[in-house]
């Protein structure tokens, strides 16, 4: 589904990007971790065709350069800082996301994944201002897993969310292995990503330094939860 090949990117002379290559197979959950200002967003922007300028090497999504709209139509993204128009309501804005993307609003789906995130459908009746950080998350979850995009990027999705929530999320990521939908997000929590993805990359001073299972993270750094494997490969290779 997604990949890239000695990618690289720079902010005038200096490197941002060093080099990445990642390979995504259809239907596997890719989760990206590293700390803050590693480039995380910065390379979801690029995959997204957000950044063009000083990049080098190439990125596909199902065999189509990245820029190509064929590859365009696999994708729905959800970023980080998730804002909503306070004058709509729930119901106004995932109509428009489903006419931005041209598919037929399919009512009986949004009200199945609203029961799967514990949103009360009704709602979706209200404006989103009189919604939580929870709730906007919630209904900007929603709004991907109604589409029938087969390739999602997710940046930071458990941002806002409660622990009730953040279960609740990963029982939907479960559930939707049925549709063999791929997904690549970034995360924070290693926790999470230790029990949902199948592929687990650490992303450190703009270089690809882990890339695998998380497993296999555990075993190359003989640790027991994927917090301290994290810890212990950022600590090996920072300069």
């Amino acid at each position: 589904m997604l990949k890239i090949h000695n990618l690289g990117y720079r902010i005038g002379s200096h490197p941002i990007l060093k080099g990445l290559s990642i390979s995504l197979q259809d239907g596997n959950y890719y989760a990206l971790a590293g700390e803050n200002g590693a480039g995380k967003s910065t390379l979801i922007k690029i995959i997204l065709d957000l950044i063009r300028n000083n990049i080098s090497g190439s990125v596909t999504i199902n065999g189509h350069d990245h820029k190509a709209l064929e590859a365009r139509h696999q994708l729905v993204y959800l970023p980080e800082k998730f804002e909503l128009k306070k004058e709509v309501t729930g119901w106004q804005y995932l109509e428009f996301i489903y006419g931005v993307y041209q598919q037929k609003v399919d009512r009986e789906n949004v009200y199945r994944l609203c029961e799967q995130l514990s949103l009360d459908q009704d709602r979706l009746r209200h404006k989103t201002n009189h919604y939580s950080k929870g709730m906007k998350q919630k209904l900007g979850l929603i709004s991907c897993f109604m589409l029938n995009n087969p390739f999602i990027i997710l940046d930071e999705p458990l941002s806002g969310l409660d622990p009730k929530a953040r279960f609740l999320f990963k029982q939907l990521l479960e559930s939707e292995r049925a549709h063999n939908r791929t997904i690549f997000y970034s995360t924070h929590l290693l926790a999470d990503a230790e029990e949902i993805c199948d592929q687990f990359s650490i992303l450190h001073q703009g270089k690809i330094v882990f890339d695998g299972s998380p497993r296999q993270c555990l075993d190359q750094y003989n640790e027991t939860t994927l917090e301290k494997a994290y810890m212990k490969c950022i600590s090996a290779n920072r300069i």
